[in-house]
């Protein structure tokens, strides 16, 4: 009864065990497979030239008390609104406030941001659907993502990378007093602009494997052994040690009949000479400890020299 415990503990045991090295095992691939992030912050002054890009659908486009400049220079592969009454119009970014007023508005779209002479697009252009006689205060902070899309070798060999700006926009409406005028105000949170990269690194990669080796390594040791000095671990000295009873009284009958004296036990015999101890030594090694395959072909090599 108390060995049928013994080995259902034991195959609990090895069951946790498994379903441990299987959740280490996820959580190594996942740390393998996905990327850094890389997060950095570029100021901008008044002298450079960026640009907010927005596609706007009404008429009478006003910005700072002038007419707005329409962004004839957006890419064709960029404009997918085909509606005669959405124009693009591009607005300095100096990380001051910005009033646009528009007449009969219907939509409004963050289209993107130009960079110099570079267009980031935003991965999904936030609408913004006011009403006539509406002020939307639209606060916003850019950050320029550089996302891989397609990787080679865990991406250590480079890989595609896509290319897009997350405006982070919250708004805040409230009523305005013109009732066909809409005010939309555009409100930096500062002139900054922010930058998030992914990237693999082979440092992290190896710092990982190494991790994962020597978590399994540890638990190996402490289930089996790690040394010649401490041969035995966790198993062999508790578990094994219940569930093998009959087989250790076998192996010591048999130790009993075959090496008399018994190595390291029985002591100094005057029935046997230090030879016959050393050779009973040897073969307990040979038989039970040590792989002595190496030493005979060693010896083989001795011969066929002495040849």
């Amino acid at each position: 009864m108390l060995i049928c415990e013994l080995e259902n503990g034991a195959l609990d045991f090895e069951v946790w065990i498994l379903e441990w090295s299987k959740r280490k095992f996820s959580q190594f691939s996942e740390s393998i497979s996905r990327p850094n992030l890389n997060f950095s912050r570029q100021g901008f002054d008044t002298n450079n030239n960026i640009s907010i890009i927005m596609n706007i659908c009404g008429i009478n486009c006003i910005y700072n008390n002038e007419t707005c400049k329409v962004a004839n220079e957006v890419p064709e592969e960029y404009n997918y609104n085909n509606d005669p009454d959405c124009y693009f119009y591009s607005f300095n970014y100096d990380g001051k406030e910005s009033m646009i007023q528009i007449t009969n508005i219907t939509k409004a779209y963050l289209f993107g941001i130009k960079i110099v002479n570079k267009y980031y697009l935003s991965e999904n252009p936030y609408v913004l659907k006011p009403t006539s006689g509406q002020t939307i205060v639209v606060y916003y902070s850019p950050t320029i993502i550089k996302q891989i899309i397609s990787k080679y070798a865990y991406g250590l060999a480079g890989g595609k990378a896509d290319e897009y700006v997350d405006f982070n926009v919250h708004t805040d409406v409230t009523t305005s007093t013109a009732s066909e005028v809409t005010t939309l105000t555009l409100q930096p949170a500062s002139s900054d602009i922010y930058y998030q990269e992914e990237t693999y690194n082979l440092n992290s990669i190896i710092s990982n494997i190494g991790g994962f080796y020597s978590s399994l390594s540890g638990i190996f040791a402490f289930l089996f052994g790690a040394s010649k000095l401490a041969p035995w671990g966790f198993l062999q000295t508790n578990v094994f040690n219940c569930l093998c009873t009959r087989y250790r009284r076998k192996l010591v009958r048999k130790l009993k009949n075959k090496y008399e004296p018994i190595p390291f036990v029985s002591g100094r015999a005057k029935n046997f000479t230090l030879e016959e101890r050393v050779q009973s030594i040897e073969n307990l090694l040979g038989e039970y400890y040590l792989n002595t395959e190496f030493l005979n072909e060693l010896l083989e090599d001795n011969g066929e020299a002495k040849v």
